[in-house]
């Protein structure tokens, strides 16, 4: 279902009578789209507990709002003609590439809605954090939108299998989005042999995000729930840092002194990307507290998961254990 000129053009006119406070909500009385229907609907249950129905069925023209829900369309082999931060997810995210000229559609908390309207979307993604509440209104009346649950750190693989699943359903790709799940599993028990074959089964490892600022590091840690800690697990080693964190992502801070509850023999992997400011080789590499831990004395520090979103989909969380098995039995 798309939006028809005359629509699109009233939904613009909402918006700039919005701003003067004198909203009235656009009507359509549907038959054009009716009547140009060519699927059976398809009717899902999002994030919110709410059922959306896409009357035409599978979608093909799709805007994502977080980049999370940009890897699970483009995994399954559909470009969006929309994404949010385009270029970020091109710097950060190289699990499910996107095609050039997908439509930048603005911030993935801020979306523009006169871009994402402009685009005509017969479906709108994202997470339950992508679209302001006092837009939602709005982001419905130009497409059907489906909200997922960004993480947790209860069961999070078995969430982003949901994920790509309930995607797969509605992009009609569901034999493919079966597969990307299974080949998860497989790839998984590889790696885990891997782990095991090295002789390192066991090893305690953390996966760390160090930022600097005014010559002081916040490090971000990631626990046992989180996307790192999780596959830490399955791949057969130890978490070293055990504080849960927040209860989606799993993350925690620490300093620099925070690290020295660590195990000595620790494997610290710690996450930057092209273009970013190492603050392991920079900051702190005059800080006498981290020079003086054991696990960097021994050059168990790492750096890992350059190019890897770490908050993506399955896609992205066998790059990111290929990359640990990598650091830790090399």
């Amino acid at each position: 279902m798309k939006i028809r000129p005359v629509l699109l053009a009233a939904l613009v006119s909402t918006l700039a009578l919005a701003a003067c406070g004198t909203t009235d909500p656009a009507t359509t009385d549907g038959s054009d789209e009716a009547a140009a229907a060519g699927g059976e609907p398809i009717t899902v249950t999002d994030a919110r507990g709410q059922e959306v129905t896409l009357p035409d069925g599978p979608a093909t023209e799709v805007v994502t709002l977080e980049w999370a829900s940009t890897e699970y369309v483009t995994a399954l082999g559909v470009q969006p003609v929309g994404a949010s931060d385009v270029e970020g997810y091109g710097s950060w995210a190289s699990a499910a590439p996107l095609a050039d000229g997908v439509t930048d559609v603005g911030l993935r908390t801020e979306p523009s809605i006169e871009a994402v309207a402009s685009l005509e979307p017969d479906l709108i993604l994202g997470d339950t954090t992508s679209i302001p509440e006092d837009a939602m209104a709005q982001m419905e009346q130009i497409a059907p939108v489906v909200l997922l649950e960004g993480a947790r750190t209860d069961g999070l693989v078995e969430l982003l299998k949901e994920n790509q699943s309930l995607v797969g359903q509605l992009l009609g790709k569901e034999a493919e989005a079966e597969a990307l799940n299974a080949e998860f599993d497989t790839r998984i028990e590889e790696l885990a042999g891997e782990v095991e074959a090295a002789g390192k089964a066991g090893t305690p490892m953390v996966f760390t995000y160090p930022s600097a600022a005014s010559n002081s590091v916040d490090i971000r840690m990631h626990g046992p729930g989180s996307a790192p800690g999780t596959l830490a697990t399955l791949l057969g080693l130890e978490n070293a840092w055990t504080e849960p964190g927040d209860e989606a992502y799993g993350i925690s801070s620490s300093d620099v002194e925070g690290l020295t509850r660590l195990p000595e023999d620790t494997e610290f992997l710690y996450w930057g990307n092209e273009g970013t400011e190492d603050a392991v080789t920079t900051v702190l590499a005059d800080n006498a507290v981290w020079q003086g831990l054991p696990f960097v004395q021994a050059g168990r520090v790492h750096r890992s998961g350059v190019g890897i979103w770490v908050y993506g989909g399955t896609p992205s969380l066998v790059q990111l254990a290929e990359d640990i098995t990598t650091q830790v039995t090399s």
